[in-house]
């Protein structure tokens, strides 16, 4: 095998698992910031004071946007198929998350004794 990729495959499944968590939630506070970034921006350009009531400057507005959008009651139309209508948005999701499993972010280091490097494979091309 080659050693450039020895180091993959190896992990304890709880590594693995910290590693996704680590990515999904990296990539969730970056999406939670831009959306917060690109609000203020507009404001400014229109002339509006932007997100400034939920947290700290407004920084937890696109939070409780999210927090509202999942409390809000859901909509089928009655000709929907309902496992495609459920499942459509998480096919969109899971693939633009994936991608991230292959970026390195650092070199090797150790969790709990145990040496990883900091990405979740790595694709032998």
């Amino acid at each position: 095998m080659n050693t450039a990729l020895s180091a993959f495959g190896n992990d304890v499944w709880w590594i693995v698992l910290i590693k996704t968590l680590l990515v999904f939630v990296v990539l969730v506070l970056l999406t939670l910031f831009n959306i917060w970034w690109e609000r203020r921006v507009v404001a400014r350009m229109q002339h509006r004071i932007g997100p400034n009531v939920h947290g700290p400057f407004g920084l937890l507005q696109s939070l409780a946007d999210g927090v509202k959008l999942a409390f809000k009651e859901d909509l089928i139309p009655k000709a929907a198929d309902k496992v495609v209508f459920v499942l459509a948005p998480v096919i969109c999701v899971v693939p633009a998350f994936v991608t991230f499993s292959v970026i390195p972010f650092g070199p090797e280091v150790s969790f709990f004794g145990e040496t990883t490097p900091l990405q979740l494979t790595d694709m032998p091309v």
